[in-house]
């Protein structure tokens, strides 16, 4: 199926970039590249209105246009491909280019459906991030600063308002658990699949978690421990008589496995974001 093709007033409409300033952006910098109809008049396509969005985000965030367009224009056949995103981000990272950082975020998120942008750019780059800091290519100050970016944007999508047909799902790092950016990225996916969540971030005790989720009446309660002394702790914290809970309970996280997620009684879920919201869904239909 080919694209709609756009006039120049209705790319000004979804865009919110006057007419005369697309003019500029087309005849100074290249930004956009219509086609011609017959009669010699220009149509757009969703890639020029994806260019427009991205430069238009970029001057908001005080870039001048010629080293906006400069950039876009270096990384425009590669303006939706997942794996040349992901390897933009991560030379970004690499080099702390904390502007480029979070324009390939933006980017990322605004070209790329929300699971794709989640398992092919931005788990990589989280894997690189970790993967370098345990080599020394990067400090810790680094790596919190562009953790905090990555943070900022799940945040943000966070707050995108769905119905809540799913269920209510309360989402926890087990104690001492500090990596919480895959948690939030589950976040991120199980609102977007139409939960309503609650999320309580890192170092939560597993006994607050259960009570609170018991409160509010949630379907499910979802731990995350991404290293083994988390995962211990969690495990101890679970088969106390104190923790037992009424709501089902999912275990996740780099350090967890499917044979401790059986001996709590829990469900365990891994990997691709897709899948395990899947199996979260049946899970609360169950």
């Amino acid at each position: 199926m080919t694209d709609l093709l756009l006039n120049i007033a209705a790319i000004s409409r979804r865009t919110g970039v006057a007419p005369d300033t697309l003019r500029k952006w087309e005849s100074r910098y290249g930004a956009l590249r219509p086609s011609r109809t017959a009669g010699g008049q220009r149509r757009y396509d969703e890639a020029d209105v994806q260019r427009v969005e991205w430069l238009r985000d970029r001057i908001a965030e005080g870039w001048r246009i010629g080293e906006a367009a400069r950039m876009l224009d270096a990384e425009s056949s590669a303006l939706d491909d997942p794996v040349a995103l992901r390897d933009t981000l991560i030379a970004a990272i690499r080099g702390v280019d904390l502007g480029s950082i979070t324009a390939t975020l933006d980017q990322t998120f605004a070209v790329l459906p929300l699971e794709r942008a989640l398992n092919d750019v931005v788990t990589p780059a989280l894997h690189w991030i970790g993967e370098a800091w345990h080599r020394g290519e990067i400090s810790i100050a680094q790596e919190h600063a562009i953790s905090a970016k990555v943070r900022a944007h799940l945040t943000s999508l966070m707050a995108d308002a769905r119905a809540d047909v799913r269920g209510l799902a309360v989402l926890a790092c087990g104690p001492g658990e500090f990596h919480d950016l895959g948690l939030l990225m589950l976040a991120v996916a199980l609102r977007a699949d139409c939960w309503r969540v609650e999320y309580l971030g890192a170092d939560t005790p597993a006994d607050t978690a259960i009570e609170f989720a018991e409160k509010i009446g949630a379907t499910i309660l979802c731990f995350s421990a991404a290293r083994d002394a988390s995962l211990e702790a969690l495990r101890v914290s679970l088969v106390t008589p104190t923790s037992r809970s009424n709501v089902p309970i999912v275990i996740g996280g780099g350090a967890s496995t499917p044979e401790l997620a059986r001996e709590l009684g829990a469900t365990h879920v891994s990997g691709d974001l897709g899948a395990a919201v899947t199996r979260l869904r049946r899970l609360a239909r169950a």
